[in-house]
């Protein structure tokens, strides 16, 4: 079995584009996916969305990336924009507040990540094998809905 690197993982899921709001947990594995696919840089994560739909639309393939505070920031325009125009999208969502990230505000968010995706109805995982994560994948791409990658710090874990 080949190992890849999660910037080969998600590469190999097919996105050609990402967009999102940049963070100090994913700035690395963005410059490794930028130097194979255009990464573009939004203000805010409600942006993000908006923009990855319109990419969507227009016959792309993007994936979304920003913190997970900044998943709560974007609850609305996943629901509303996003779902209401029938654009599933993909997040990598660095998992800030969960195993060697104590810090406090961090673990408020880092509770509250999973709740709040299964309240929207969102399916999750944590990054991990590339083969279970694929066809995780493939699945919420069939059944045309959002999906959430979870990266917590330190890199991938099991789910």
């Amino acid at each position: 079995m080949t190992m890849q690197t999660l910037d080969q993982q998600l590469l190999g899921l097919g996105f050609d584009c990402a967009v999102g709001v940049p963070d100090s947990h994913l700035s690395a594995l963005m410059e490794q996916v930028a130097q194979s696919i255009p990464v573009h840089i939004s203000p805010r994560e409600d942006v993000a969305v908006a923009t990855a739909c319109g990419l969507k639309l227009g016959g792309a393939r993007p994936m979304l990336y920003m913190k997970n505070a900044g998943l709560f920031t974007c609850g609305d325009a996943l629901l509303s924009l996003a779902r209401d125009m029938e654009v599933s999208l993909f997040m990598l969502v660095g998992w800030a507040g969960v195993g060697s990230d104590h810090l406090p505000h961090h673990v408020v968010s880092g509770e509250r990540t999973t709740p709040f995706l299964d309240s929207l109805g969102i399916p999750w995982r944590i990054a991990g094998d590339v083969e279970e994560t694929a066809v995780w994948y493939e699945k919420c791409r069939r059944q045309r809905t959002h999906c959430a990658l979870l990266l917590p710090p330190g890199g991938t874990h099991g789910h």
